[in-house]
């Protein structure tokens, strides 16, 4: 579709305040002297407002020769407390539009700040919209373009005037193409530089919500996949100047955004890792690895003890009880383990006994290699040591916060393992389980999601769970 052939009846219903101000001087340390606003609706004016207001200080040599307002006739005006609140009406709702409109919104944002007013509005830069719809005039500046498009203005730096001047170009920049207009509405999101390719429309629509979000280039494929309780509020802290380098790239080729709500951040935690593995985006770093070549191995030995070993997979032929990425993350868990519960490094392989035991020595452990401790107490820790590495529970629904308060999440975990996350309505979760459980969607297990269950379960207190007992050959017993 023709964006200048955009049918009116399909944009937005929205309302714009073209606002001018004069002032003292810079922003630093001026204060407005003189402001005018017109109410436009793209087609026609609506409303206009204009009045001088005592700064309450002198006036600039230079700002007086270029407005012509002097001390004398702002000596009597009002104060700008005095039209605060209808300024903050007539703007509330709407587009804030000016020439330069950092200019002119900052300082008014400043006025209101003082007066502990919290003013945002969304933005509209006449330059910015002007070099976009009519390109390569020799100057965007607000004299010369309406010098150059035969605009009338009678006194320019004059705020009445100037905003007159404004609607007229803006009127006619929104008849040639209003979709363009529209595109470049900005919100006010303080301490944020908007991606250059990055319509800022995009960054205002983000929900404040549970769920993951995907950036993509200019080609449509996925930069960066991440996840947050407050989608809008983390996709922003992306943009911010202090931000650290390695989200240059990203600044520089994002070109959009997408987003899926969760509402439970467990659900979140799962998908946005699922999606790491799968579409391996250039700029996620962590989880993006998939092979999982070493794993924890249960065995028992002659004298009937049980151990705990870190072994290569491809050289087994049973499953382990946890795959890992390499021996090193094996080691670091089960020297964990060896402390919390005293177990025997020797039986694990992780130390060599030579006459007496180290850790024996040291009261580490209990003498289990040198036959000190039977067998019968020494495998109830190592049990204990199996649940903590993987799962901490067996087979359970974990029943959370869903995309609405009309729904509830779902993550399953069988066997100890993960099955799945799924939602479902309120009305339909007293179902029998079996059926609860076919609202599950199915999904790969693996550590990590294993890792993000356990750490998420041991933190959060606020998700319902369902404990079942599974039978191998008659299915589930709720």
């Amino acid at each position: 579709m023709s964006k200048s052939g955009q049918d009116q009846l399909s944009l937005p219903l929205t309302q714009f305040a073209i606002v001018d101000i004069e002032t003292t001087g810079t922003i630093h340390d001026g204060k407005i002297t003189e402001i005018a606003i017109i109410i436009h609706d793209g087609e026609k004016e609506i409303d206009r407002f204009t009045t001088l207001l005592n700064p309450q200080r002198p006036i600039d040599r230079y700002v007086v020769k270029l407005t012509g307002i002097t001390d004398q006739m702002v000596a009597d005006a009002p104060l700008f407390s005095e039209y605060a609140d209808k300024i903050f009406d007539m703007t509330k709702d709407r587009v804030f539009v000016a020439h330069n409109v950092s200019f002119d919104y900052g300082f008014l944002k400043k006025e209101f700040a003082q007066l502990k007013m919290d003013f945002q509005r969304e933005t509209l830069d006449t330059i910015d919209i002007c070099r976009r719809i009519i390109p390569g005039l020799p100057s965007y500046s607000l004299g010369k373009l309406c010098n150059t498009l035969g605009i009338e203005m009678d006194s320019h730096h004059r705020a009445l005037d100037d905003t007159a001047a404004t609607a007229t170009l803006f009127e006619r920049l929104f008849k040639k193409d209003p979709t363009t207009v529209f595109s470049r509405i900005k919100p006010d999101m303080p301490d944020v530089r908007i991606p250059p390719n990055l319509p800022a429309s995009e960054l205002d629509g983000l929900p404040t919500t549970t769920g993951i979000y995907y950036f993509y280039d200019g080609d449509d494929q996925i930069l960066y996949v991440g996840k947050s309780v407050n989608i809008k509020k983390r996709v922003l802290s992306h943009f911010h100047p202090k931000e650290k380098k390695k989200w240059a790239e990203l600044w520089k080729n994002v070109h959009s955004i997408s987003y899926e709500e969760t509402g439970s951040e467990l659900v979140a935690l799962l998908l946005e890792s699922q999606e790491i593995k799968e579409l391996q985006p250039p700029i996620n770093h962590s989880q993006k690895r998939v092979a999982f070549r070493y794993g924890i191995f249960e065995s028992k030995n002659e004298d009937g003890y049980l151990s705990l070993a870190i072994k290569r997979k491809d050289s087994q032929e049973e499953a382990p009880l946890l795959e890992i990425k390499n021996y090193h993350e094996g080691k670091r868990l089960l020297l964990r383990q060896a402390k919390k519960h005293e177990l025997c490094q020797c039986l694990m392989g992780l130390h060599r006994l030579n006459g007496r035991c180290f850790h024996y020595q040291i009261k580490n452990c209990r003498g289990t290699a040198m036959g000190f401790e039977p067998p019968e107490e020494y495998n109830k820790r190592i049990n204990q040591a199996k649940n903590a590495l993987g799962m901490t529970i067996d087979n359970t629904l974990v029943i959370g916060q869903g995309r609405s308060s009309e729904e509830y999440s779902l993550v399953q975990i069988e066997d100890g393992r993960y099955i799945g996350y799924g939602f479902i309505a309120k009305d339909d979760a007293n179902q029998p389980l079996e059926d609860v459980l076919a609202h599950v969607r199915k999904q790969n297990d693996n550590p990590d999601t294993r890792t993000i269950i356990r750490n998420y379960l041991s933190k959060n207190k606020h998700d319902k769970l369902i404990v079942y007992k599974k039978n191998p050959d008659q299915g589930r017993d709720f």
